[in-house]
This record gives C-alpha cells, sequence and structure tokens, in this order.
C-alpha cells in the first residue's frame, strides 16, 4: 500500500487518535488499579467493531517460572482484541501497557497530572509517554487499517496489558491464555527507533548487620552504615569489571547496558545510636545473553568478596536477598523478517531507515522472546527519558507518525501472500 493512502487515511481519523489518547491519559492507571482504564478501552473497541477478550487473570499464573510478586493482587482485568476471524497465530500483535507509575508530588506538575491535554504540539498527563500515547495509536491504526478495505486474511491482535511496571503480569497473561503471532511490536516510547535487544534487570536487598551501642560510645559499637561503605564501593568496582568483557552490535561500546544502582537506604531507629542494621535496595543490571542464575551468583560472589578484609563483615556475612522485579534479558534475531518489514515501513513514512540500537532497561520483549517463542521489537512515539518524570508528554507529531507506520505495517502484514 503507498504511504501517501495510509497518511491521508490516519488524517482522517486524526480526531479519534487525540480523543482516545486523551481518555486513557485521564483516566487514572497506576499499577495495581487499571480495571477502569481497560473498561473505557474494551467498550471503545467493541463500538468499532472489534472481537475483544477483557478477563480476570487467573491466579494460577503465580506458579509460573517468569511470574513476578509484586505484592499486588493477581485478580485484575487484561484485555486482547482481535480483527479478524479467530485463528492459533495471528499475522502481528501490537501491544502497549495500560499502567502507568505514580504521579508523584503534585507540586512538580504544571497541571493535574490526570488532567489530560493537548498543547502546543504535545499531548501531556501521566501516561501519555509511557505508554498510553503508543497504545492509542496501535488502537487507531487498526480502525485506520479496518477503513482501508483490507480483508484481514489473519488477524491482527491489539494487547492492553497490565502490571507491567512491575515485571509483565497482563502479557505474561496473554501468552499463557494462548495468544500467538508472526511477531510483536511493543509500542514503548523509542523516538521511533526500534530497538530489538533489552538488558536485564533484578531487584535485590542488601542486609548489613552492626552492633548497636550509645553514641557517645561509638567504638563500643559496630555502625552498619560504615559496614555498607566497602560493598558499595566494591560493586562500582565489579559493575565497571562486568561492562570491560562486554561487547553487543546493538550497543555501543562503553555505554552502560546493566548499571548497578542503589535506590533506597535504611538504617538505624534513634540519632544518638549506632545503627546495629542497614537494608538497601536496588537494581542490578544483566546483560543481554547473560543467564539469570549465573548474574546473580556473580553479584552474590562479589559481594562476598567486598568483606574479605574486614573481621566483622566475615563473621556477619552480608545477606543478598532477591525479590519483586526479576526482569530477564531478551533480544530479537537481527535478519528476523519483522525488523526487516518495520523498517521498510519506518522508511516509506520518514524518508530515512530508522536507528536501531539495543536498551538498558527491561520490558515486556523478555516475556515474548524468551516464553512465548515470539520475535518482538520495542518501537513507539515519545522519548523513554520522561517516562515517570513530571509534566510527561509526547510530541504529537509522532503520535501520528507512529499511527501511520504501524497502519502500514499492518496493511503489508495482510496484504502479504499467504504462508
Amino acid at each position: 500500500m503507498k504511504p501517501e493512502h495510509v497518511r491521508d487515511a490516519v488524517s482522517s481519523h486524526r480526531d479519534e487518535l487525540y480523543q482516545l489518547a486523551l481518555d486513557l491519559v485521564s483516566t487514572p492507571s497506576v499499577t495495581g488499579s487499571e480495571n477502569d482504564a481497560q473498561d473505557l478501552l474494551a467498550e471503545r473497541l467493541r463500538q468499532w467493531g472489534l472481537d475483544v477478550d477483557l478477563w480476570t487473570i487467573d491466579p494460577g499464573i503465580t506458579a509460573h517460572e517468569a511470574y513476578c510478586d509484586d505484592g499486588l493482587p493477581v485478580e485484575r482485568k487484561n484485555l486482547v482484541a482481535r480483527w479478524g476471524a479467530a485463528e492459533e497465530t495471528a499475522a502481528l500483535i501490537l501491544n502497549g501497557h495500560i499502567d502507568v507509575v505514580p504521579s508523584g508530588d503534585p507540586s512538580l506538575w504544571s497541571n493535574d497530572p490526570f488532567g489530560a491535554r493537548i498543547h502546543d504540539g504535545a499531548l501531556s498527563g501521566r501516561g501519555a509517554c509511557d505508554m498510553k500515547g503508543g497504545l492509542a495509536a496501535c488502537c487507531v491504526a487498526v480502525k485506520v487499517a479496518m477503513s482501508l478495505g483490507i480483508t484481514p486474511k489473519r488477524p491482527i491482535l491489539i494487547q492492553s496489558v497490565i502490571g507491567e511496571e512491575t515485571g509483565g503480569l497482563g502479557t505474561l497473561a496473554s501468552i499463557e491464555r494462548g495468544y500467538r503471532a508472526d511477531g510483536v511490536v511493543i509500542a514503548e516510547p523509542t523516538s521511533l527507533d526500534m530497538c530489538p535487544v533489552q538488558a536485564g534487570a533484578l531487584s535485590f536487598r542488601l542486609h548489613v548487620k552492626g552492633k548497636a551501642a550509645h553514641g557517645a560510645m561509638r567504638d563500643w559499637g559496630v555502625s552498619a552504615i560504615e559496614k555498607f561503605v566497602p560493598i558499595l564501593k566494591g560493586l562500582s568496582g565489579f559493575e565497571h569489571e562486568r561492562h570491560e568483557s562486554f561487547r553487543h552490535p546493538f550497543y555501543e561500546e562503553g555505554s552502560l547496558v546493566a548499571p548497578i544502582s542503589i535506590g533506597t537506604v535504611e538504617a538505624g531507629n534513634w540519632p544518638s545510636t549506632v545503627p546495629d542494621e542497614l537494608v538497601a535496595s536496588g537494581r542490578y543490571g544483566v546483560f543481554p545473553g547473560e543467564d539469570v542464575a549465573e548474574a546473580r551468583r556473580a553479584f552474590e560472589s562479589s559481594v562476598r568478596a567486598c568483606a574479605r578484609d574486614d573481621a566483622w563483615l566475615a563473621d556477619n556475612p552480608v545477606e543478598v536477598e532477591w525479590f519483586e522485579g526479576q526482569f530477564e534479558p531478551g533480544e530479537t534475531a537481527p535478519e528476523d523478517p519483522l525488523l526487516r518489514d518495520l523498517a521498510e515501513c519506518h522508511e516509506a513514512i520518514q524518508g530515512g531507515a530508522p536507528a536501531v540500537h539495543g536498551v538498558s532497561y527491561g520490558s515486556d520483549l523478555r516475556l515474548f522472546t524468551r516464553h512465548g517463542g515470539m520475535p518482538a521489537v520495542l518501537y513507539g512515539p515519545g522519548d523513554v527519558a520522561l517516562a515517570h518524570a513530571a509534566n510527561e508528554w509526547l510530541p504529537i507529531d509522532e503520535l501520528e507518525r507512529a499511527t501511520e507506520i504501524y497502519t502500514l505495517l499492518i496493511a503489508n502484514k495482510l496484504d502479504a501472500p499467504d504462508r
């Protein structure tokens, strides 16, 4: 199909695109509370003539090896909409997560975080960039394709999934429900770069022991805070050593692909008491292609090594606890037809080849590639640097371009010869 036909068709649906994006952003759906937004989207897609599967996730999913326990109820609504007759394998899945992170301090926002608006060429509000704008583009692209008179020889699926921010519950549940396709486009904010590789990320806690004493007799105690210092320094060196030997064609040499970051530190219970315990929580990056179990063992060994020269730590080892988000790495082969087809559509609309690279953060991509047996790529409108930030926004022109590219990809998939 000619790009200009797609561009004209998307232009004629611009108001619907804007309205759906505004409606989604203005409906709060912080992880764990996604049902209202899912109901809204399900009703909209039914009105458009799509077959909608809106179901409550079965708690049996917790037994799956890829399940991440975020402490939230599993029984929440997940959504898959289908255009075309039911078939075992669809031509394409367009995937987006409906959940968003909390908006944080309202004083940091110029407007109500959930008071979605379009102003000065931008869609703004919590989730505009990450990733309700991209999800709206996926949905409207299917409606545009329907309006072009294409006969869907094989189904196209839209997935609006929950719980992505804390481990990918919705995507995992969709895979376990049997939804499969030749390829998956995940509309994460990549500024329309193609990202077929993601690093992994493992959440950890470090429990450091000390010995309590009155602060006036500090030397009689052992400060857990002071004993944490060599651990922190050692982990920095461990991170550097790991990156020295890492090479991958989709990552620039020397880039920080698998960082180790301490996010919270809790210690002490009284200003004049030497703290007898410190708990530090953080994120441990896992390289693409790296075995998660081996990565954990290497981290634990590094923590032990940090304590070898300290008599107190040698007798009171630091405990490593793995919890909550345990994101495996994932990648799609560079030669996969999905990447070729998406690159061709991008070039047809944008007039040049897309940038292709890997990302350092975890995503649902790894669930498709590792547990669903499907090639997947992150590709969507918006700058990931704006995700989770106050005054989150998305350029409207990118939202429209993404819709055009998704529409052309759908058209090309459905116009292709039968397998």
